[in-house]
């Protein structure tokens, strides 16, 4: 099928149709539950708080997300509103072959999605094309007002062949919000860790070389060194006022008595308000506290249980000391690895999760005595089809099968590249469990999916 066929095809079936559903009626696998309430919730005003006590100064007006693979056929935001207004936004596509659909609809009903696959809510707004060459296709800003109380839907609809994504731009009052929604990545765009054959020699916390990102992908997982250690920090001097005092604080393993590198958050308790959140140079932070007040330190770092610390600062101190111990995870622990990411529905691993692989590296050099389970999940146990972006890919792009195969190999991958960097087989295993063990077991959104889509490690012997 030609891409222009398909095109004119597309505008076929969207008149006669007159919306969104006979796209959907192609879905299949992974597809099977289709809906359009799994949508990104936007409300407005964007600072808009249940709490009048509470209000949102600073709301996050650049935010970039991702389809899942059930959405490749359409994308829906859910506008709600909770005070009159007058709203803008326009759709641009990411890549200048993809092609979309757009239309708006309003309904307050909780069966929005039947009601508008059977066409008996109707679209607010005639629909309109972007991102293509002719006169159907329209690029200008669309402006309509919108009452408190009422719920609006944008779908943006996928009319060409493929899609890496599309950016919307959502203006309402004197704030602008511009979400990049993202899919198929374009070919030229796509960016994944490769792996490369085994290290000989045992990669070292002290080894400086940068991560190797390599681009176009082979089959196998890259060998990533360890970050280099950082610098030693030294506890700056702070300038204080009569009514305020410096804190120090040094966080330590617990078992080692060493400085552990860590983030740290700093929280008022009366007031909930974080003054302060980073990472802790060689275990090492310092900051200035109200006298009188009580505060909520909290610790996290790769391979240790998450700690609290209360401290109420003494009424005539000039300043306080604080040591806070961190306990190794033991033997049944297990922890999520947050920031490792692989293009959907395929086993290939995105360059932005080197920094999360190189410190479970460090840890698994650094505590040579322990061995883990690498669990794969996915969010549901559908069948997964081979994504004809990826065609002319590796064979970690063109996997097809059921969704526990799919999450073996992403811990196989894991696997892989741990050994590769010198960590010893027989302290590894890797599982998948596909959606056996859902963090969410009915997601409602698709952040709760997401959720679901996971790595874990469980340590097996310490």
């Amino acid at each position: 099928m030609t891409r222009r066929f398909y095109h004119t095809l597309m505008f076929v079936l969207l008149l006669v149709s007159g919306g969104f559903h006979t796209l959907l009626a192609q879905s299949g696998g992974e597809m099977d539950h289709i809906d359009c309430l799994y949508s990104k919730e936007v409300i407005i005003p964007f600072t808009y708080s249940p709490d009048p006590k509470t209000p949102v100064t600073s709301p996050l007006l650049n935010q970039t997300v991702f389809y899942s693979y059930r959405d490749q056929f359409s994308y829906w935001y859910k506008i709600v509103v909770k005070e009159n207004n007058l709203i803008s936004f326009r759709i641009n596509a990411i890549n200048d072959s993809d092609r979309y659909a757009v239309y708006v609809y309003q309904y307050n009903g909780d069966d929005f999605c039947r009601q508008a696959y059977t066409q008996k809510v109707k679209p607010v707004k005639s629909s309109f094309f972007t991102n293509g060459n002719g006169d159907a296709f329209d690029l200008s800003e669309k402006t309509f007002p919108v009452a408190k109380d009422n719920t609006y839907y944008i779908c943006v609809l996928n009319i060409s062949p493929n899609n890496c994504g599309h950016h919307l731009r959502l203006v309402a009052g004197k704030d602008t919000l511009r979400v990049k929604a993202l899919h198929m990545p374009c070919k030229r765009e796509l960016k994944a860790l490769a792996i490369t054959s085994p290290v000989k020699k045992q990669v070292k916390q002290a080894d400086t070389a940068k991560p190797v990102v390599k681009t176009p992908v082979t089959n196998t997982v890259a060998a990533v060194t360890p970050p280099k250690e950082l610098e030693a920090v030294s506890t700056p001097r702070l300038e204080v006022s009569s009514n305020e005092l410096s804190l120090s604080c040094l966080i330590r393993d617990s078992k080692k008595h060493q400085p552990l590198d860590a983030r740290y958050s700093v929280t008022d308790i009366s007031t909930g308000e974080t003054l302060q959140t980073t990472a802790a140079g060689k275990g090492r932070f310092s900051c200035v506290l109200q006298r009188g007040k009580s505060y909520k330190i909290k610790c996290s770092a790769f391979g240790y249980k998450s700690t609290e610390k209360t401290i109420n600062p003494a009424a005539g101190s000039k300043g306080e000391s604080v040591e806070i111990e961190m306990e190794p995870l033991k033997e049944g622990d297990n922890f999520v690895m947050r920031s490792i990411y692989f293009y959907p529905n395929t086993y290939a691993l995105k360059k932005e999760s080197a920094d999360e692989l190189n410190k479970l590296l460090t840890f698994l050099s650094d505590n040579e005595t322990v061995s883990v389970e690498i669990q794969g999940h996915t969010n549901g146990d559908n069948r997964i089809v081979k994504n004809k972006a990826y065609e002319s890919l590796g064979e970690e792009w063109n996997f097809a099968g059921s969704a526990k195969k799919l999450s073996q190999k992403r811990a196989e991958v894991i696997k892989t590249f741990l050994i590769n960097n010198g960590i010893a087989a027989e302290r590894l295993s890797a599982k998948g469990y596909g959606g056996d063990k859902p963090i969410i077991k009915y997601p409602e959104t698709n952040e709760e999916g997401q959720r679901n889509i996971r790595v874990e490690i469980v340590i097996l012997k310490e």
